[in-house]
């Protein structure tokens, strides 16, 4: 068993790319300032600007632009999770809220880079209008002069064979290296992912041989997982949740602007996972959504109506106490 974890590794880190199929670049956008900032903004008619292409970078300090594109959505792509690919950080770090045909649709920021379109703009045109924001600093700069860059900017469609397999095999991987080398289930994990990751056939990658091996290793590594026995006594229940301090490094806009792009981001997740419960317990935050986004607001309400969404709060809002 000598290097076979750090084989394993290297193998689904190769596998990742490969989620992606079919890639259109989008490669420029039309970049125009929005130096008033408001709470609530929606994405301009019009406006001076100009043209930003992939590579290209702007600075500054608490600074409002809007990147506006449009893309069309192949008609052959039917059946298929359409996803975009967005990375506007030059230090790892950046925000903004995107805006799908000029309707609040979801935060996309360096750890939310994803986005699923819906079934519905297969075939059509969209337009995609980002309210990008270059930030304060955080703690360590704070009011510090800060970066963007257009790195990327992709439309593909999601091979879920492939995405499944990634995960998975991640997620056990991950669970393996916190186990302890005297724990069975250690190794019966290792030995899983072994065997899954042996099938997958690298003489040509991205070939549909390629994708048909995807197939077999996760049918493998499936039956592994579920053929373990699972006796521990505690069942764990995941419950989504985000903490957005209200007042710390930034001021209260920033935190209605947060709680837009966070919010409508746990909608779209609302819409890929049916079984995701979601807890949110400020008040304060409901308020920002109701007077900045009613429509978010309002697709909350529906959410919280499914039974999906959990409004909660001993306190209207929260404090920093242990």
């Amino acid at each position: 068993m000598f290097f076979t974890e750090e084989k394993i590794e290297e193998r689904i880190k190769e596998l990742s790319s490969y989620r992606y199929r079919d890639t259109i670049s989008i490669r420029d956008f039309h970049m125009i300032a929005d130096p008033e900032g408001r709470n609530g903004a929606y994405p301009p008619n019009s406006g001076e600007g100009s043209i930003v292409r992939i590579g290209d970078s702007w600075k500054g300090t608490d600074l409002y632009h809007w990147l506006i594109t449009t893309v069309e959505i192949p008609a052959d792509w039917a059946r298929r999770k359409i996803v975009g690919m967005f990375d506007f950080a030059m230090n790892n770090s950046f925000e903004s809220l995107l805006f799908v045909n000029r309707h609040p649709y979801q935060g996309v920021d360096s750890n939310h880079q994803e986005v699923f379109f819906s079934p519905k703009s297969i075939g059509q045109t969209v337009d995609l209008r980002f309210r990008i924001w270059t930030r304060l600093g955080g703690q360590r700069g704070y009011r510090s002069v800060q970066e963007n860059k257009l790195k990327m900017a992709n439309l593909s469609w999601l091979d879920e064979a492939v995405d499944d397999l990634y995960y998975t095999a991640t997620v056990a991987l991950e669970t393996l290296k916190v186990l302890e080398t005297n724990r069975p289930e250690r190794w019966i994990l290792l030995n899983a992912l072994d065997k899954a990751i042996a099938q997958l056939d690298w003489s040509k990658p991205g070939s549909e041989r390629f994708y048909e091996s995807v197939n077999l290793a996760n049918d493998l590594l499936n039956s592994e997982l579920q053929s373990m026995e699972k006796q521990h006594p505690v069942t764990v229940q995941c419950i989504g949740h985000t903490h957005i301090d209200v007042a710390w490094l930034w001021r209260l806009k920033h935190t209605r602007e947060k709680s837009a792009r966070s919010f409508s981001t746990v909608l779209r997740l609302m819409e890929l996972f049916p079984e995701y419960v979601f807890l949110q317990t400020q008040p304060q935050l409901y308020d920002y959504i109701k007077s900045d986004y009613p429509e978010i607001y309002a697709q909350i309400k529906e959410k919280v109506l499914e039974g999906r969404w959990e409004a909660e709060g001993g306190m209207w809002l929260e404090a920093d106490c242990n």
